[in-house]
């Protein structure tokens, strides 16, 4: 196993991940699918690198909306990725974070509907609200855990 640099474990795999979130709309997917399966709370392993400027860099290349070609809609691994990211640490800074790119997103997906109209549109908004009921679930037991941590104090 690599031992933690530049913020956390495996930095090959975050160089790699980093390279292809700079790439076209393809590598851009690949490197929110990964993200979104490498960056789940694993309480084992060491962390992996800060990837919320990745992911947000990837976002704001495209409008806070990465559409699939093959469904004119959505691209899944977008939300799956900031949700993974903002909930892997259960770090308030993180899951503000994330909220406010699925933010983003909810006022993009507004914005195409009221331009373009958007045949997908509800179960795009659908999706993105699914990702902040999960944000907000992580951030309910992130304080949980913090007052059980403090009454361990006492």
């Amino acid at each position: 196993m690599t031992e933690p640099a530049n913020g956390g474990a495996f930095p090959e795999l975050f160089g790699v991940i980093r390279d292809y979130a700079q790439g076209d709309h393809d590598h851009q997917v690949q490197a929110l699918r990964v993200i979104a399966a490498a960056y789940l709370p694993i309480y084992e392993a060491p962390p992996m690198p800060d990837a919320r400027e990745v992911v947000e860099g990837v976002l704001a290349r495209n409008g806070f909306l990465l559409i699939s070609p093959e469904t004119g809609g959505l691209e899944p691994s977008s939300v799956d990725a900031v949700v993974s990211v903002a909930t892997s640490r259960l770090d308030e800074e993180d899951l503000k974070w994330g909220a406010g790119c699925l933010m983003g997103m909810m006022d993009a997906l507004r914005q195409r509907a009221q331009e373009q109209g958007y045949e997908t549109f509800v179960l795009d908004s659908g999706e993105v609200l699914d990702g902040l009921e999960t944000i907000l679930a992580a951030d309910i037991v992130e304080d949980v855990v913090e007052e059980a941590l403090e009454g361990e104090d006492l």
